[in-house]
């Protein structure tokens, strides 16, 4: 059974990050390890997180997923070792979570847990981050490139092609070096207008599977 951490100081159901864990876990055979880090450990946040931490694994096992959590304050050594305990893991992501001065300066803040654990750790922010770019390279249309792409197009074959007898007796057939250039150029800008003209021809037509 693979393993998630999840690292959150407000263990809101409906943020980012445990919107991101119920979605990879769910029917993948992935447990949700969480820790709710808190700012100070006196009985009453303790109670209130462990209220929280207990609706929230209702959530979860509704939907069959494994969950377990522990209410950790701001020491850091107490923290690493819990995150020890909990090794390995495939993942440990952060949310909302509030690390202290005392947490970072202790070894245990976050570049300090990307350093030291084998496993992938990733913030919220920059798994939404990367989502957004990877949608936006996938689906959108680049129109500043598209219409360039177009006006070469036009020339090409509205200009150059019209008048390529004139240029072959001018230029391209004379049997010079400069003529040789000036084929091969012809050619690679051609193809290199053509052919990014052609690549974006179907996400304008939706005709990407």
């Amino acid at each position: 059974m693979k393993k998630i951490i999840l690292i959150d100081s407000k263990w809101d159901i409906n943020s980012p990050a445990i919107k991101y864990v119920l979605k990879a876990s769910k029917g993948t055979d992935t447990e949700i390890a969480g820790i709710f880090l808190v700012g100070d450990t006196g009985r009453e946040t303790v109670e209130k997180a462990e209220a929280v931490l207990k609706s929230v694994k209702q959530g979860f096992e509704a939907e069959g997923i494994p969950f377990s959590a522990h209410v950790m304050g701001q020491d850091p050594k107490a923290f690493t070792k819990k995150i020890d305990d909990l090794m390995p893991a495939s993942l440990v992501l952060i949310g909302e979570a509030e690390f202290s001065g005392e947490m970072a300066r202790g070894g245990a803040g976050i570049k300090a847990l990307k350093e030291r654990l084998t496993c992938p750790v990733t913030t919220a922010d920059a798994i939404a981050a990367g989502e957004h770019a990877q949608k936006k390279t996938a689906g959108g249309i680049n129109w500043g490139k598209f219409i360039m792409y177009a006006i070469g197009s036009a020339i090409m074959y509205g200009v150059f092609f019209p008048m390529l007898k004139v240029l072959n007796g001018k230029i391209f057939m004379t049997g010079t070096v400069l003529g040789a250039l000036a084929i091969m150029a012809a050619v690679v800008i051609h193809a290199w207008i053509w052919g990014n003209t052609t690549q974006i021809l179907p996400k304008l037509f939706k005709l990407e599977k």
